[in-house]
């Protein structure tokens, strides 16, 4: 038994001849046990029975309406369905007519068992076809449906990377009309960075019809700078309906970030154990090596060294609690006046004789206790390192003609601007500035290098980028660029810190 002997096609046969009826009725699914037949007497009454029906046949003269006014009907709604005019009126004005009117056959009828036997034969053939080609219809229609609600973009490439089709998600995911980019060639849009690993990727599938590469790369977004993208690509360039190469695009900027982030904290967390097993053992072996000696001798002299390397340890892992608070990320950010923060900052640290200078205006969207936290570790570094009678300032970068504003890449509708801080010290020798802000990086063995790891944490959770360097007339100077300020009016409303 084959497949289409196997499932039912339905049959509806109008004929005003109740003879016929019974003949239709009876030598079709006797000759094509596949076809089961309804029977009615008049085209009106057939009308209401269209639904599930794989083909109709039908005499052309009937009274209330005839076989050409019904196919008309039907061709109104359905302009598939087959329809097989069964008549002994034949004539070729009517056929000619039928054509016209959409027929799929015209057929005369007959007493005779071969013309049951061949029009059985037709009715299932168009029936089979039929079926089929609505099963298409509807796996196309399903098929266009998920590729234009897909959140993926499904775009086709040819051998020199150029789009010939564009998913409607490019709307959303590139940041462009997918007509827009058609035509372009999609390596234009790419990062510097990844054009390379990209087009050798497209140049090997293409080489090897089986590689389906999966690869990584950032893409131009008009709105959100550079997105980061999935590929998935396939060669199908020898298919004749497709003609390219079939690449399906997944946005996984967030994953990427959130991966990076997680790598970030495991290697903060992998910093403090560093710090941990090195940094409290020194002190801890000083207490235990004097309450040894205290227990042997009875000598109360011990106690002093156990006191200070106790302090030691208190100290180092009051930094690291500190540390560990100021790289969280901040989640509310306020209008904050720079120097009110400095002021209060200064006041905070003993500065000894040093003086502060604060020449700038500048109002910046910022958590203004972690930005006191960020000062104060400053100041307490300036003092330290460039003696007792420095100088500190602190200024806004467009206002000091020492130093160029840095590129401002902030959000959208929140202008970015800089600050400084800047001491008249010996300076920061340029092979050391790049670790100065690193854990336990420290030249006075009295301090526990965690200062101005927790202002690049400080600065970093405002995702302000910090730069060190020195002033061209000597002193070390850290940069803060990145900062976001607030709009104008929001300035105006700034609390003093």
């Amino acid at each position: 038994m084959t497949d289409e002997d196997s499932e039912t096609f339905h049959v509806l046969h109008v004929d005003d001849d109740a003879s016929v009826r019974d003949l239709v009725a009876s030598f079709l699914p006797l000759e094509r046990p596949a076809l089961e037949v309804r029977s009615f007497a008049s085209a009106p009454a057939a009308l209401d029975a269209l639904d599930g029906v794989d083909c109709i046949v039908s005499d052309y003269e009937m009274p209330e309406m005839d076989g050409l006014a019904f196919l008309k009907r039907v061709r109104a709604d359905s302009p598939d369905l087959p329809f097989v005019l069964y008549t002994a009126a034949g004539s070729e004005e009517l056929a000619a007519e039928a054509i016209s009117a959409g027929v799929t056959d015209y057929f005369p009828k007959s007493t005779k068992r071969e013309q049951y036997t061949l029009l059985a034969n037709r009715v299932q053939n168009f029936a089979t076809q039929y079926r089929t080609a609505r099963a298409m219809g509807a796996q196309q229609r399903r098929f266009r449906k998920l590729v234009e609600y897909s959140s993926d973009v499904v775009s086709i490439v040819d051998a020199n990377g150029v789009f010939q089709y564009l998913s409607p998600a490019a709307s959303n995911v590139f940041g462009y009309d997918p007509d827009d980019l058609v035509g372009e060639v999609g390596f234009d849009y790419l990062h510097p960075d990844d054009v390379e690993y990209a087009v050798e990727t497209l140049f090997e599938a293409i080489a090897d019809p089986s590689y389906r590469p999966v690869i990584t790369f950032r893409f131009a977004h008009p709105e959100k700078g550079w997105v980061v993208l999935e590929n998935t690509g396939r060669n199908l360039i020898d298919d004749p309906d497709i003609e390219g190469f079939v690449i399906n695009s997944h946005d996984v900027t967030e994953r990427v970030a959130h991966v990076a982030e997680l790598e970030r904290q495991r290697d903060r967390l992998a910093e403090f154990a560093s710090v941990v097993s090195h940094d409290l053992r020194n002190p801890l072996s000083v207490a235990g090596g004097n309450l040894s000696l205290l227990e042997q001798t009875g000598d109360t002299a011990h106690a002093a060294h156990i006191r200070l390397a106790l302090e030691r340890m208190e100290t180092i892992i009051d930094d690291l609690l500190t540390l560990a608070r100021e790289g969280e990320n901040i989640n509310s950010l306020g209008p904050v006046s720079l120097s009110a923060v400095a002021e209060s900052a200064w006041q905070s640290v003993d500065t000894k004789s040093a003086r502060l200078s604060v020449d700038t205006p500048l109002v910046v969207l910022a958590d203004a206790g972690r930005l006191q936290q960020l000062l104060e570790n400053l100041f307490s570094n300036a003092v330290t390192y460039a003696g007792p009678t420095a100088h500190v300032r602190v200024f806004d970068l467009r206002d000091d003609r020492t130093h160029d504003p840095a590129p401002t890449t902030g959000q959208q509708n929140e202008p970015t601007r800089g600050f400084a801080v800047a001491d008249d010290g010996p300076g920061i020798p340029p092979s050391d500035r790049e670790r100065v802000l690193d854990y336990g990086v420290s030249s006075d063995p009295d301090r526990t290098g965690f200062g101005l790891a927790i202002v690049r944490r400080v600065a970093e959770a405002h995702g302000w980028t910090v730069t060190v360097t020195d002033r061209p007339d000597g002193g070390a100077m850290f940069v803060f660029t990145d900062v976001r300020t607030p709009a104008p009016d929001a300035a105006d409303d700034h609390p003093p810190a």
